[in-house]
């Protein structure tokens, strides 16, 4: 994902003969804007390329986000159908000193997103190929690619990799030795500020597996990215890349399945009264080392309608990983895909858990969902991943921080 505020001018753009793309309706955002639309940026784009304004049919399903708290706003969104109009794209906003947002899934969520107001809305989601090379593992995936494309693209091939793992309400304990993320998440936006993910003690975390990118900077130039290419840049987009330019293809190494790509998930609910017993067991699991291949999630939730935990349950399950987010945790992985209403996600990372803070923590969680029924699906959600292959990577070989240190994900 990449935010930039246009500073200068470098002028128009000659004409192509190229095809012009389709623009819909008849909407008047700023006739003069959208005469100067369809007279200088839509004969630069692609056949396949699409602009479409605020009160167009399609303008929801294209600008429609995750979430609306802090959005962005646009006058006009632009779908690319390849690279080249990327570059148009950037090129004419530039020119014009107009902010610009490109976007995959539409899921982030960062306050700084804010900041692009009335402008251009790349959504990049028409470049979601995903091309696996089974002699070398090597798959290339398009900028605009969500989660599910690429699941399903490498589990038909017979390969697996470290993807980025999001949230959502469940149940208290889920144990599964597997990658697993939301599948509408866009994978190069989730993937560019670290990715950690259920894999990362097999795999390391997401961006220990790119091997090139394909970026497309502010000044219009396109560069390829890589340990041998761009080798600075490389380092710095790999942790905290969102702002350099606009990926539109990266490289991830995969690596051959483990167990035929299946997976054994268990989902166990407990009494409040077992919390510390819970935490505990995991300390002594986050102490000695927590086998690569497990990821525990552990969940302070609540039935939407009681807000009480329910009873004691124990359900255990094997699932291909592209079923994952699916049929894991009731189906409510794929459920937090829906794009509505305001919300919002905090993060910190913890070596262990205290006890006696966590049922402080516990409890007052639970009396905030009382006193406010109206967020009670709100969930509180700790991440225990291994951490064998993040720690394997040099810890100044990219730009993402404190590799060596987190244990926890909150």
């Amino acid at each position: 994902m990449f935010l930039k505020t246009a500073l200068a001018s470098l002028g128009l753009l000659a004409a192509t003969s190229q095809a012009a793309p389709s623009i819909e309706g008849t909407t008047r955002v700023n006739s003069f804007e959208k005469r100067d639309v369809a007279s200088t940026l839509a004969t630069r784009l692609s056949r396949g390329a699409s602009i479409v304004f605020p009160q167009d049919a399609h303008w929801q399903h294209v600008t429609e986000r995750w979430t609306k708290y802090l959005a962005p706003s646009f006058q006009v969104a632009v779908e690319p159908a390849v690279e080249a109009d990327v570059v148009a794209i950037v090129k004419y906003a530039v020119a014009r000193n107009i902010s610009f947002l490109a976007q995959g899934g539409r899921h982030g969520y960062a306050p700084e997103l804010q900041k692009t107001q009335n402008g251009i809305l790349i959504n990049m989601e028409q470049i979601h190929h995903v091309v696996v090379d089974k002699a070398t593992g090597i798959v290339a995936v398009g900028g605009g690619t969500v989660y599910e494309q690429v699941i399903n693209a490498t589990y038909a091939a017979g390969r697996e990799m470290s993807m980025s793992y999001c949230a959502c309400q469940g149940t208290i304990v889920n144990l599964s030795p597997a990658v697993g993320s939301c599948p509408c998440v866009g994978v190069l936006g989730a993937t560019l500020g670290g990715g950690h993910g259920r894999l990362q003690g097999l795999h390391g975390m997401s961006i220990d597996s790119i091997r090139r990118l394909r970026v497309v900077l502010a000044n219009g130039k396109t560069i390829n990215v890589s340990q041998h290419e761009n080798a600075d840049l490389f380092w710095g987009i790999r942790g905290a890349g969102q702002n350099y330019g606009i990926v539109v293809e990266a490289d991830f190494q995969t690596a051959p399945q483990v167990a035929h790509g299946l997976l054994y998930d268990v989902e166990m609910q407990f009494a409040d009264e077992k919390l510390e017993q819970v935490l505990e067991l995991m300390n002594q699991q986050i102490r000695a080392a927590l086998p690569p291949e497990l990821a525990v999630n552990i969940v302070f939730g609540a039935n939407t309608t009681t807000l009480k935990l329910g009873p004691v349950t124990f359900v255990e399950n094997i699932y291909n990983w592209s079923e994952l987010p699916f049929k894991t945790a009731s189906g409510l992985i794929a459920a937090q895909c829906l794009k509505y209403g305001y919300k919002n996600t905090y993060s910190l990372n913890l070596a262990t858990f205290d006890t006696a803070t966590m049922r402080s923590v516990y409890t007052s969680w639970g009396n905030f969902l009382a006193a406010h029924p109206n967020v009670n699906a709100s969930t509180l959600l700790f991440e225990v991943f291994g951490q064998q292959a993040v720690r394997a990577a040099p810890d100044k070989g990219t730009a993402f921080p404190n590799r060596m240190f987190s244990n926890i994900l909150v």
